[in-house]
């Protein structure tokens, strides 16, 4: 075995979880040595990250776009909707990547380097990481957000959903949107198999992102999704193809899945992200789960103590979500009747509230008695 070098702390991959662990462990002043692994660190703005949340956002120097109102539109309800205690941002990936690598340059400590990862293992005092080219590099602690969990058995899952999405970045030629308002879900009510919606982010009168997203167990022809946007743009906004220019696209699945948790890759090997858990089923949304996590097991190493691993979402949450899981998978008709009567009996702040998992008791019955009892009675019976 070839050893490159040791270091305390190896991170293996840089994108959203490895680089905000990366940056508040600098941030912190973490005095240990840093290796973080990724194929490139190119700053490429291929994915928006959007959150929500009361307080002061993290990263707020590279906030691209605050909103507080939005547009929903499901079956025969279609509103405007305010937040008031809440706000809903968005980060551009190459954005953030470039942030925190400039951060990370200052940092005699932090080694960056640019390979594929072949593989990890682990034994009781190292973890260690082999690249496609046979080099070793031993840690501590590696922290991994590339290769699944070696205990993952797809047959375990009993709702294997996507959120699956594409997305155009426009700019059209006249003034077509209104940037204070963004559209978190205007429903496809006529889509199927699977639930179908667009998700509109204006960014000026003349640029926004356009995503057709699916929530489903198969994916769809890539041009597909592009007839949906080229027909939700011409008969909501009036814009044909000579009207507006492309100038950016994204394209993103996201696990929606009932998955057992698996904070462990190995022994001494956590996993991050996505792969570690962190991703919320019913939603698709990480961004905030990412940054509760990695900035308080940054502190901890910091602090030299033994590492916790992600832990999983409160048994109740878990629950609601394997219960909405089975209604999506089951019923395009039942799930739009469901999220009608969410939008439409609650206040937004109280959606926001409990989609991230923020609720207590009273407010989680609140929330379940404003929805169609029929759906979630037969989830009930058969996830018993």
């Amino acid at each position: 075995m070839n050893i490159e070098a040791k270091y305390d702390i190896i991170i293996a991959g840089g994108g959203l979880s490895g680089l905000s662990l990366a940056w508040y462990l600098a941030k912190g002043g973490y005095q240990g040595e840093v290796l973080i692994v990724d194929s490139t660190f190119a700053p490429v703005n291929d994915k928006t990250w959007c959150f929500w949340t009361k307080k002061e956002p993290p990263f707020k120097d590279i906030i691209y776009k605050k909103w507080n109102k939005c547009w929903v539109s499901v079956l025969d309800y279609k509103t405007f909707r305010y937040m008031h205690s809440f706000s809903y941002y968005c980060i551009r990936s190459g954005d953030f990547r470039e942030h925190v690598l400039r951060e990370l340059k200052w940092q005699k400590n932090f080694t960056l380097l640019e390979e594929n990862v072949l593989d990890l293992s682990s034994n009781k005092s190292k973890a260690s990481l082999i690249t496609k080219n046979g080099d070793t590099y031993l840690a501590n602690y590696i922290f991994q957000s590339i290769l699944k969990p070696r205990e993952l058995k797809e047959g375990a899952i009993k709702y294997p959903l996507k959120q699956h999405f594409l997305g155009w970045e426009i700019i059209a030629i006249e003034d077509s949107f209104d940037p204070e308002t963004f559209t978190i879900m205007d429903f496809d009510d006529e889509f199927s198999p699977g639930v179908g919606f667009m998700y509109v982010l204006p960014y000026t009168q003349q640029k926004a992102l356009l995503e057709f997203t699916v929530f489903s167990e198969n994916l769809l022809k890539k041009k597909k999704y592009k007839q949906k946007i080229r027909h939700y743009l011409y008969h909501n906004f009036g814009l044909d193809e000579d009207h507006y220019e492309i100038t950016r696209k994204e394209y993103g699945i996201i696990p929606m899945e009932d998955r057992p948790h698996h904070p462990y890759y190995e022994q001494n090997i956590i996993n991050l992200g996505s792969v570690g858990g962190q991703t919320k089923p019913s939603t698709g949304y990480t961004f905030t789960r990412i940054q509760d996590y990695t900035k308080d097991v940054a502190q901890e190493l910091i602090d030299g103590k033994q590492p916790s691993p992600p832990t999983p979402s409160k048994f109740k949450y878990r629950f609601y979500d394997l219960l909405l899981l089975h209604i999506l998978s089951n019923s395009t008709e039942d799930s739009l009747r469901v999220f009608r009567s969410l939008f439409k009996n609650n206040h937004f702040d109280e959606i926001l509230a409990f989609l991230g998992e923020s609720t207590n008791i009273r407010e989680d019955l609140r929330i379940m008695s404003s929805v169609p009892y029929g759906p979630f009675f037969k989830a009930i019976w058969h996830n018993l």
